[in-house]
């Protein structure tokens, strides 16, 4: 019987200090809880939804549950790009480089950026060169180069240059060999050979002067045989200079060139020494109905050619 009661002492004892435990528990969550304190999050039921509250949280991120991290929502759709903002300020200065291979780029480039610029070739500004057989001088319109004497290979030798040169006064030589050797091949001097030709007869043996000229901005250059005019209408050729075609004797053993020698040759004062050497002969046509030679009625047998120098 007392055992029975000492039971029911205890069931009666766990129920009151249970009481006393949740009365307390709720006294202390009432009195300790903080006030809701401005810019504070403020405490929520734990019976909330959770996802609700992550989705509160995620401002921007509508649809279904967002997660959350570290403040930041994640899989949210991508917003419109921002506009583009404004150009930073520049970088400081690199180093030096390093001596040698650096130093030597450098260089380069700042050379090739002072350097000034190649004349054009084959353009308006390049202007072209040829040579006025006969004169010292250029026409008013082209400037001299240089001038000096018509020089080739001596008329009766089979070897040597084909062509005639203009050879300047005052020549520059680089580590010559002294004294005449006959392995080499031979320039000589030259003459008009024009005793039988009535224009320049008075020039018969003597040496034929030439110039080179330049003619600037007309980089285009025509020597048209057999015509002392330049092609008309628009074409825009100026006349250099005109004359009579010339060249070596046509049964010499050594082959010449036809070049124009001007119409007002002339002679290299005190030269007429009939040494002969590379000769300037004028040159006719010759013609002939058979189909031989230079068709007949333009052209006739035993005149002499004219020519003429045109730039463009």
């Amino acid at each position: 019987m007392l055992r029975s009661h000492h039971r029911l002492f205890c069931v009666g004892l766990l129920i009151v200090s249970n009481m006393f435990l949740s009365t307390s528990g709720n006294l202390r969550s009432r009195n300790m809880d903080p006030p809701n304190v401005p810019g504070r999050r403020a405490k929520r039921d734990a019976s909330q939804d959770i996802a609700q509250i992550r989705e509160d949280e995620c401002q921007g991120c509508s649809g279904s549950y967002t997660p959350h991290f570290s403040g930041q929502c994640y899989m949210c759709p991508p917003g419109t790009p921002g506009p583009k903002g404004t150009p930073g300020q520049q970088g400081v200065p690199g180093r030096d480089g390093r001596d040698g291979r650096d130093a030597h780029i450098n260089q380069q480039q700042e050379i090739a950026a002072d350097a000034e610029p190649l004349p054009a070739q084959n353009n308006s500004s390049g202007g072209a060169i040829y040579t006025r057989w006969g004169r010292e001088v250029c026409p008013e319109q082209s400037e001299v180069v240089y001038h000096g004497v018509a020089g080739g290979a001596f008329y009766s030798q089979k070897g040597s240059g084909s062509n005639y040169l203009c050879l300047p006064e005052e020549p520059i030589y680089d580590e010559p060999v002294a004294g005449a050797d006959s392995s080499r091949g031979l320039v000589y001097g030259s003459e008009y050979q024009t005793s039988s030709f009535t224009p320049w007869s008075h020039l018969e043996n003597s040496v034929v002067p030439c110039a080179v000229c330049h003619a600037p901005a007309r980089p285009s250059l025509l020597m048209i045989p057999a015509r002392n005019v330049c092609p008309e209408g628009a074409a825009g050729w100026v006349k250099e200079f005109s004359g009579y075609l010339v060249s070596d004797y046509y049964n010499h053993d050594g082959p010449s060139e036809f070049v124009c020698m001007d119409r007002d040759a002339q002679a290299v004062p005190r030269s007429s020494h009939n040494t002969n050497g590379a000769l300037f002969y004028p040159v006719e046509g010759r013609c002939s109905g058979s189909g031989s030679g230079l068709p007949c009625g333009p052209y006739i047998d035993g005149h002499e050619l004219t020519c003429v120098v045109c730039t463009k």
